[in-house]
């Protein structure tokens, strides 16, 4: 299967300018129909099954077409810009957009249990009493901002002198150790290669106890009104790629891992033991918690 370099072939050199896009070779659209319900996602291991269905053509009956790029923070401007009329996020970029008022969870997808992490060549006892500034690469504008204010907030760093970089999780596979001080806030599959290099995990959502990672499909509330049947049908699909998942893991790879960054198999299935699938009803206190947060849960799908 051609990897992801070759699927940037295809991608629309006047809307990638407009966007100021960063997706580095992600497949964008080609061919921009008013009849598309544009959804804009990244490989995470929570929405390959969208990739997985795509791959076996489970989506070509539907009005869904799916985006593939690889920032978080991309999946916001390209729906501000009117590219997309929904993305797969956490609830942490939903309530980054500017119009995020006009966007609502359709259905949950997952809770993130140690898929997203923070890296460092120091050990955390190190960092507390380091006198370094200490250099920490995120995606600003992203959860990644969330995660780390919690990480700080939480260890009882805040008199530790940050100096945060702006970086794209594809760059951050290229980083070294090195003697400087750094940390780095990734996620799968590209925390993968990152701890191949030598960075070692310092933290996780599985370790945070303040800190709790949503993702969902959002969309324009006024495009679930209106599709509401074909979001059923895109939600059962997806459904249907998680059971195939855990029926037949090896197969299930070998259709999407020209989207996984070179994450081996066994990196893969460890980082689906890291996320809660929600193919059931999540339980109320997830909606409580996202609610308190001032996401909207009244057009989640049943």
């Amino acid at each position: 299967m051609p990897g992801l370099a070759a699927r940037g072939l295809l991608v629309l050199a006047a809307l990638a300018l407009l966007a100021g896009s960063s997706y580095l070779g992600y497949r964008f659209v080609s061919d921009v129909s008013q009849d598309e319900i544009r959804i804009s996602s990244n490989p995470w291991v929570g929405f390959t099954p969208f990739i997985y269905a795509q791959e076996k053509g489970w989506l070509d009956d539907t009005p869904f077409h799916f985006v593939w790029q690889v920032d978080l923070t991309e999946n916001v401007r390209l729906f501000e810009r009117g590219f997309t009329q929904g993305f797969t996020a956490t609830q942490y970029e939903m309530l980054h957009a500017q119009d995020h008022a006009k966007l609502k969870p359709v259905f949950l997808i997952d809770r993130s249990d140690g898929a997203d992490v923070i890296l460092s060549n120091r050990t955390l006892p190190e960092l507390k009493v380091i006198k370094l500034p200490i250099t920490v690469y995120l995606e600003r504008g992203s959860l990644q901002s969330d995660i780390f204010h919690a990480f700080t907030r939480e260890n009882h760093l805040d008199g530790v002198d940050f100096e945060l970089l702006n970086a794209a999780q594809k760059s951050m596979t290229e980083i070294q150790p090195g003697d400087a001080p750094l940390i780095l806030i990734s996620y799968a599959p590209y925390a993968s290669q990152i701890m191949e290099n030598g960075f070692k995990i310092i933290a996780s959502t599985h370790t945070l106890t303040s800190f709790n990672v949503i993702d969902a499909l959002f969309v324009d509330k006024d495009i679930i009104s209106a599709e509401l049947d074909q979001f059923l049908k895109l939600k059962q699909i997806y459904i249907r790629a998680v059971h195939a998942l855990q029926q037949d893991p090896e197969a299930y790879y070998e259709t999407i891992h020209g989207y996984l960054e070179g994450q081996t198999y066994a990196q893969f299935m460890q980082s689906t033991r890291e996320i809660e699938w929600f193919v059931q009803p999540p339980g109320k206190l997830i909606l409580q918690q996202l609610r308190a947060q001032g996401v909207e849960t009244d057009q989640l799908l049943p």
